[in-house]
């Protein structure tokens, strides 16, 4: 081949460790199998890179035009222009950004080709939102149909504000040198209905759960304390008036030297006429609709983690799970689960911790 190659062998190989790209490196590896002359001939030279003819031609006409760094230059891709462009990407990325999202890639396919006239097909639109714009599946957080998100900021923003009311109007003068704390309380429901999850199979095998549809179940009424980790977990057979009374009572007992705020959803036993509220407790009601803004819930979600398509064959079996769960929940782990930063930003600005 009629080729003057100026680098040295010493200087090429050297040059092979220094390529930050595959490309790069297999073109300086070219120039060093001529020079070394461990190949004389593009065919040996085809058979060694496994590169195409027409390739290995075009990398040495670039070296003979312009030396080695005219054969490194990085240059555009000057292949066809993708079918999704830029603007039509940036549109999309804006969709993807609204928690609702889309219920799978064919939807966004089909979003694509209402919205923005564009006929692409599965695979462009799985490679584009899923390797390239790190989009994918997720499980939802479930929300109401009358969620109202502005009350729920609302509420968040002027969290600080409500409790300095509540140590001015509602606590008497002579308490304030108790200790005041907040609590976020919530009941949860658990039976031998078994809970469902996804499972992995191999593409093209539907995967099947095993299903018991047996209602037996009781409740766990729960008060957690961002702020130190705390929480009291009791067991009821009903989701009722009575056992909330027993255990609030229950609640006051165990910490009775204390002034407590309990946040507390909308649920119809917390606003009953009949319920008791302990003379240290005070009662603070969150947004109809936004369990997402207490903490507890998320205590929930660790306790009954990795129980979907557990099948129990009595309510024992399962407080036992349970149970053993709890026992391995220590202050500091439900501290990081459950403190939730405008919470503890609001006790923080009102003087609570």
């Amino acid at each position: 081949m009629k080729l003057e190659i100026k680098e040295s062998e010493e200087e090429l190989y050297k040059m092979l460790s220094e390529q930050k790209t595959a490309s790069g490196k297999e073109r300086v590896q070219a120039l060093y199998l001529l020079k070394s002359k461990q190949v004389k001939s593009i065919a040996e030279l085809v058979k060694i890179l496994a590169r195409k003819r027409i390739t290995l031609q075009r990398w040495l006409r670039l070296y003979r035009e312009g030396g080695i760094s005219n054969l490194l230059l990085e240059r555009k891709s000057t292949g066809r222009p993708p079918i999704i462009t830029k603007e039509v990407r940036e549109k999309l990325e804006k969709e993807l950004e609204q928690p609702e999202g889309f219920k799978s890639y064919e939807e966004i396919r089909r979003h694509l080709e209402a919205v923005e006239g564009i006929e692409v097909s599965y695979k462009v639109v799985h490679d584009t939102v899923h390797y390239q714009m790190k989009a994918k599946l997720k499980v939802p957080r479930p929300v109401g149909i009358k969620h109202d998100a502005e009350a729920e900021e609302e509420f968040k923003k002027k969290l600080p504000q409500t409790l300095e009311t509540i140590k001015k109007h509602f606590i008497a003068a002579s308490e304030h040198s108790r200790k005041i704390r907040y609590w976020c309380g919530d009941e949860s429901r658990l039976g031998l209905k078994t809970e469902v999850g996804r499972l992995i199979t191999l593409t093209g095998i539907k995967p099947l759960g095993l299903m018991q549809w047996r209602r037996e179940n009781f409740y766990l009424y729960g008060l957690v304390e961002p702020l130190s980790g705390e929480f009291l977990i009791w067991e009821f057979s009903h989701l009722n008036t009575d056992c909330f009374n027993i255990y609030l009572e229950k609640f006051a007992d165990s910490y009775p030297d204390d002034i407590h705020i309990i946040q507390l959803d909308n649920g119809a036993f917390h606003l009953s006429q009949y319920l008791k509220v302990p003379a240290n407790i005070i009662l603070l009601f969150q947004p109809a609709h936004t369990p997402q803004v207490n903490p507890i819930e998320r205590l929930w979600q660790e306790i009954k983690k990795n129980l979907s398509w557990e099948c129990f064959d009595n309510l024992d079996e399962l407080r036992a799970v349970i149970r053993q769960r709890l026992d391995q929940l220590t202050t500091s782990i439900v501290a990081s689960i459950t403190g939730y930063g405008f919470i503890l930003d609001a006790l923080f600005v009102s003087g609570f911790s």
